[in-house]
């Protein structure tokens, strides 16, 4: 879990040269001399260019461990959807560093970055939720053993990461369930977690030159997950693979664009018996979805609606609406469905 926040006071944002200084006075008598040369020569090999200050600080997180510790009891959860008048980021790991602050996707490329400069050769994955957020996952892999663990950062006890123990990727995703809530709902009892996504190299896709910058990383944020990326169903243990919902709606052309560039649901796109149950659906459940899951007959049809799409009616809305931020970021359709 991020650093915790004291009830009623705001989140103390400190001038960056200010925070660096907090960290390094925490962190400079940890560095082990071994990984200071290690990380010297790595980042002398890729061209990277760190302020010192900052470096020593990465420097003393050499291992998933400490990278975990770190996010956990130094750096609060960025909510950068608080309010509508709130700029909403994506923050490279300097950037974490200077505000003290990330959400889930910064967090993680914090722990991405700082992995890969230690050498410990991390993957990324993503949860997949139904009706939910996704959670991203930087994956790392015990050297003697080849257990998985994670680094994750979040605001909600237990979705952190994870130690290296977890003999198969799958156990490890599932280790996030019985904690995995609904945050439409806020029921403890309304578990959303459906899949996950097989590990995959950042740098193999982007390269590293972005590992110093301090400009928001909304070109990763955007394209990060495309048609390339593999999903697996915790609940189907057949080996059988899917695609992230909203990029199976852009192939299928379940999601379409209209004359005016809005996204939209093409339902009579969708397989005919899925047509007669989108309709069936919305009738018996209504329009009120934000506060409240299916139930009754709503979720009987919503079920017979995921074993046809491999998703909801609820998910296929939401992925819609969302999608008009991807395509006013400057993205096209066409950068999700490569193959």
């Amino acid at each position: 879990m991020s650093k915790p926040e004291i009830p009623g006071e705001p989140i103390p944002l400190l001038p960056p040269d200010q925070q660096i200084k907090i960290f390094l006075d925490l962190y400079r008598d940890q560095v082990n001399p071994a990984s200071l040369a290690r990380l010297h020569a790595r980042v002398r090999e890729l061209g990277l260019s760190f302020p010192a200050d900052e470096f020593l600080i990465i420097a003393a997180l050499d291992t998933p461990r400490k990278v975990q510790e770190f996010l956990n009891t130094q750096v609060y959860y960025n909510n950068d959807h608080a309010s509508v008048e709130q700029d909403e980021t994506a923050m490279p790991p300097r950037r974490v560093l200077q505000t003290a602050r990330a959400h889930c996707f910064e967090g993680a490329m914090f722990a991405y970055v700082v992995n890969f400069l230690h050498g410990h050769n991390p993957r990324w994955a993503l949860l997949e939720a139904c009706q939910d957020s996704e959670h991203n996952l930087v994956i790392c892999q015990d050297p003697a053993t080849g257990g998985y663990g994670s680094n994750a950062h979040s605001r909600v006890l237990n979705l952190d990461g994870r130690a290296m123990v977890f003999p198969t990727l799958r156990g490890l995703a599932e280790s996030y369930y019985m904690w995995y809530y609904s945050d439409r709902t806020n029921n403890f009892d309304d578990l959303t977690l459906v899949g996950y996504s097989d590990p995959f190299d950042l740098v193999a896709e982007y390269g590293h030159a972005w590992m110093d910058t301090e400009e928001h990383l909304w070109e990763i944020y955007y394209t990060y997950i495309d048609d390339t990326r593999v999903f697996r169903f915790i609940y189907d243990d057949s080996g059988k693979t899917h695609l992230y919902a909203v990029i199976a709606a852009l192939k299928h052309k379940w999601i379409q664009i209209d004359a005016q560039g809005k996204p939209y649901v093409s339902v009579s796109d969708l397989p005919p018996r899925a047509q007669e149950l989108w309709h069936a659906f919305w009738r018996v459940n209504g329009d009120n979805t934000i506060y409240r899951r299916p139930r009754g007959e709503a979720r009987q049809i919503e079920q017979e609606f995921l074993r046809l799409t491999d998703t909801t009616p609820i998910d296929l809305d939401d992925n819609a609406f969302d999608f008009q931020f991807y395509l006013a970021s400057g993205h096209r359709i066409e950068d999700l469905t490569k193959k």
